[in-house]
């Protein structure tokens, strides 16, 4: 199965609306009390050249961030996904190894990393659901 077949399968279970987009997929993940998180879905490779997704979405603008060793820490005690710079943003990313992944494996990425995503968001813009 390809890659846009395999990422329609998973998102018509969750009832997730997607789009192509920037070279890969935006998938639209409702997350708590009328809030959505936008995640986007990228191809690329691995060292060894085995297909990878990654799996990412925005937080913020980095300069909302007065303490950059704060989003560090964090990291540490995600499940899932890390904080990285991807200028002008902060986003959270997963990398997903397609050739062993199941659509649960890749719904529960790419649900988490909107949920989280979405509850950094709410602490540097307040209720203000931004992506």
């Amino acid at each position: 199965m390809d890659f846009g077949s395999f990422l329609q399968q998973v998102c018509s279970y969750q009832g997730w609306a997607w789009t192509h987009a920037q070279g890969g997929y935006r998938v639209e993940v409702p997350t708590e009390h009328g809030r959505s998180q936008v995640v986007q879905i990228t191809q690329g490779h691995d060292p060894d050249g085995r297909y990878l997704a990654y799996i990412w979405s925005v937080v913020c603008e980095a300069s909302y961030i007065g303490d950059p060793y704060y989003l560090l820490r964090l990291n540490a005690d995600l499940p899932y996904g890390a904080l990285a710079l991807r200028d002008p943003h902060v986003i959270l990313v997963e990398t997903q190894l397609m050739q062993t992944a199941d659509p649960e494996e890749v719904m529960r990425s790419v649900f988490y990393v909107a949920k989280y995503a979405d509850d950094l968001e709410k602490q540097v813009h307040g209720h203000v659901d931004r992506n």
